[in-house]
């Protein structure tokens, strides 16, 4: 393997501030990897909705970027519980279909307020344009959930496919603000809120 000096001196200097004891291969397998990095995030992540979504249905597009959320759950203790976290959301799979992290609490607050049942999930919404309805799935550790979106007066309703007795409902949605519910239906048919988000923008 040919090793002209400008590279070697070039990968040097990038990585030496990590570790002076790094070799020549060592720093050679990291630009590696990071190029690997780079180029699964840039085939991913799109910068705008594909044309095959109409406007009428682009449900979700106003929510791509980065929110700070406060997750209540809890509802009927004497004191619910609050959590800070963040929600990132952004276009992936050429502009068909919207992806997020539901991170809670969020990844600078888990340092200080480490929850037991923290949770740190992904969603992948795809546009169906057979249905005009969105195809969702929804995943972290020990759980994985697949639901129905469609748009019921101004709110968006994910609805849990196997029973139907549970949705998430995306409400108030602003250019800078959103509220979201999950909820479960009882035997009596009455859907009852579980838990709740309040999200505001994070300033660019």
């Amino acid at each position: 393997l040919h090793r002209p000096p400008y590279l070697r001196r070039a990968i040097v200097s990038v990585l030496s501030g990590i570790n002076e004891y790094l070799t020549y291969s060592d720093c050679l397998q990291i630009i590696i990897e990071m190029n690997l990095i780079k180029e699964f995030s840039t085939a991913l992540c799109s910068e705008k909705r594909s044309e095959r979504i109409p406007e009428e249905l682009d449900f979700f597009g106003s929510l791509v970027g980065e929110w700070e959320i406060e997750w209540t759950d809890r509802l009927y203790d004497a004191t619910p519980r609050r959590v800070k976290g963040e929600w990132i959301f952004s276009w992936v799979l050429d502009g068909t279909a919207i992806q997020d992290l539901f991170i809670v609490p969020s990844r600078s607050e888990r340092l200080i307020n480490k929850q037991p049942d923290a949770e740190y999930g992904t969603t992948l919404r795809i546009f169906n344009p057979k249905t005009s309805a969105w195809d969702i799935f929804y995943g972290c550790t020990g759980e994985a959930i697949r639901l129905t979106a469609r748009k019921t007066g101004d709110d968006i309703v994910l609805t849990e496919n196997t029973t139907g007795r549970m949705r998430y409902v995306f409400s108030d949605m602003t250019a800078t603000a959103f509220h979201w519910r999950k909820e479960q239906q009882n035997e009596n048919g009455t859907w009852q809120m579980v838990a709740r988000v309040v999200a505001t923008k994070r300033r660019e």
